[in-house]
């Protein structure tokens, strides 16, 4: 039977030579292990960022457009309205300018913002490219909250009965006070479109194809010269 005998050690010179060896060996793997995390974190945050990127000019870009093209005529008709109701105007009437008040009930979407939150993607971009990202998106709760609160006060000011005489002075004070409602909610979308929308415009051109279809559908009601397009440096 052979018997392996160990091998005589050579002095400390030979021995800091293997551990150099195994230290070196040890931080080039690390070395590596960092390089691919740092691809695969850079491939995450290019997706995130398109993700985002597509859900502010696609989705949120071209909402936020139309209801800043609509402000002038959503208070131009809550103006009428407030005026039939001090002037004695014909029920028939007031009905008829009440159901001209059109608003679109939308959903101003964050989801691929929070995905990329929730994801840790947030963590690994620079100060300077989240600050764009959270610019853009700070405003989309908020108009959330106050389009859900408008959908109310829209529901309050069409609860007059359409047949009848004159308004009593209970109905005139209840459209009255769901005309001032709406006129807040729309101080509010107004002020948010206007921080949140050149945000939006520097990260590229809004969908033209939703363009085309906010536009039409707020213009459909209000008409042409009263829904106009914004200039380019339009900040409210």
């Amino acid at each position: 039977m052979d018997i392996h005998k160990p091998k005589p050690w050579h002095g400390g010179g030979e021995l800091l030579k293997e551990v150099g060896t195994i230290v070196i060996g040890v931080l080039i793997a690390l070395g590596a292990e960092q390089a691919v995390q740092g691809m695969e974190w850079t491939h995450k945050i290019q997706a995130a960022e398109a993700a985002m990127r597509a859900e502010l000019l696609f989705d949120d870009g071209p909402e936020v457009y139309q209801r800043a093209a609509m402000h002038d005529c959503l208070v131009t008709r809550l103006d009428a309205i407030r005026a039939g109701v001090e002037t004695g105007m014909a029920r028939a009437e007031l009905v008829r300018l009440i159901d001209g008040y059109h608003l679109a009930f939308l959903s101003y979407d964050t989801l691929a913002h929070d995905d990329a939150t929730h994801a840790g993607v947030a963590d690994h971009m620079s100060q300077a490219s989240l600050d764009v990202w959270t610019k853009a998106y700070s405003m989309m709760p908020y108009m959330e909250r106050a389009n859900a609160e408008e959908a109310l006060e829209v529901g309050r000011l069409r609860a007059l009965r359409r047949t009848g005489g004159a308004l009593s002075e209970t109905e005139q004070a209840h459209v009255l006070d769901a005309v001032e409602g709406l006129r807040v909610q729309e101080v509010r979308m107004s002020a948010a479109a206007a921080w949140t929308l050149p945000e939006i415009r520097r990260l590229g051109p809004l969908d033209k194809g939703r363009m085309t279809r906010f536009l039409g559908d707020a213009r459909t009601w209000y008409g042409a010269a009263c829904v106009k397009d914004l200039p380019v440096d339009w900040k409210g």
